[in-house]
């Protein structure tokens, strides 16, 4: 997923961009289990600024948004094709064949 001005947090695993396509602020969450894959939500533009102001604070979203997972209300969707409804699946798809 293409994100513009893209701020990587790698002792957090995960990273906040804005996505052109949807117009939106996005945090990626780097899963780990057997295997790697991300999940995608949705955040403010004040919140990406805490990337700099704040990193505290985004680390306790990053956090919550992981233990949450897919239940948690910024959900977005996931390159886990299982933990997308058909709207997600599609969204998904869209923002990773227009990079």
């Amino acid at each position: 997923m293409k994100l513009i001005k893209e701020k990587i947090r790698n002792d957090g695993f995960y990273s906040v961009g804005f996505n052109p396509l949807v117009k939106q602020y996005i945090m990626t969450v780097t899963i780990c289990h057997w295997f790697w894959y991300e999940r995608y939500y949705l955040i403010s533009e004040e919140e990406y600024g805490w990337f700099d102001s704040a990193i505290q604070k985004l680390d306790d979203l990053a956090n919550d948004c992981y233990k949450q997972g897919i239940n948690h209300p910024r959900f977005y969707c996931s390159e886990l094709e299982r933990e997308n409804t058909t709207e997600q699946a599609i969204t998904l798809k869209t923002l990773l064949t227009s990079e």
